[in-house]
């Protein structure tokens, strides 16, 4: 977990200490059906709710405690018709700045998040979910197909209509709250993990409940839901 213990130390080295000044970005993008969106580097929660088709509405607000400061960073855009990228970037050696990312897109659209200092929060999608390097605690709705990796501040998920692609999960530090629908048909895996695994899900047959290991049939079984080296208690349940 050395990776997201460092990511944890940059963020509160980036957090200003007293945010007085701001800077507020609103754009609209279009986005093809099944296009991606992708976002990383920011210092701040980030919330992405689930709207209509083709349209990308991005509403973030910069902060910092000096004019000086909020010009040393700045946040880069770049949209296209398959994908909108939104990232910081920094000026200056020593960046005292915040970010809050909030973002409105397309169910179809695939989403990839990586190194964020903050909490992340985001509604249901039928796209890829992609993780990685995330400081804060994660909230995730109507999950479907996911690779996550490096969560710092514990992760609560709900699955229902799981994709052919499956989820897996792993390096979460502050535990797994898993909720499944009892018509979720999937193969549910639990590996190293730290902490114990606890379930009371209607019709999950168990098949291995061992010290760090722990694997069950969900349903009539099908892709397969995998937890990968968790510090923490894992819960499941529907």
């Amino acid at each position: 977990m050395r990776h997201t213990g460092s990511l944890i130390l940059a963020a509160l080295l980036a957090l200003p200490a007293a945010a007085t000044e701001q800077e507020h970005i609103s754009k609209t993008f279009d986005l093809a059906d099944g296009g991606t969106v992708d976002v990383s580097r920011i210092a701040g929660p980030v919330e992405i709710a689930i709207g209509g088709d083709g349209k990308v509405d991005v509403d973030i607000v910069r902060s910092a405690p000096t004019k000086e400061d909020l010009a040393c960073g700045a946040v880069v855009i770049e949209p296209s018709p398959t994908k909108v990228e939104i990232r910081t970037e920094s000026k200056c050696d020593n960046v005292r700045g915040s970010q809050q990312v909030k973002l409105t897109v397309p169910r179809s659209a695939d989403l990839s998040l990586r190194t964020i200092a903050g909490s992340l929060r985001v509604g249901a999608t039928d796209g890829m979910l992609k993780l990685e390097s995330i400081a804060g605690r994660v909230e995730l709705a109507g999950v479907r197909e996911a690779r996550m990796s490096s969560i710092a501040g514990g992760l609560e998920l709900s699955v229902a209509g799981i994709g052919d692609r499956g989820i897996r999960v792993s390096s979460v530090t502050g535990g797994i709250d898993l909720e499944v629908t009892p018509s979720t048909d999937a193969q549910l895996e639990a590996h190293s993990v730290a902490g114990h695994v606890e379930s009371d899900v209607p019709g999950l047959r168990l098949v291995e409940a061992g010290e760090a290991d722990y694997r069950a049939i969900l349903g009539s079984g099908g892709p397969a839901i995998v937890l990968q080296s968790v510090v923490g208690k894992v819960k499941i349940h529907g």
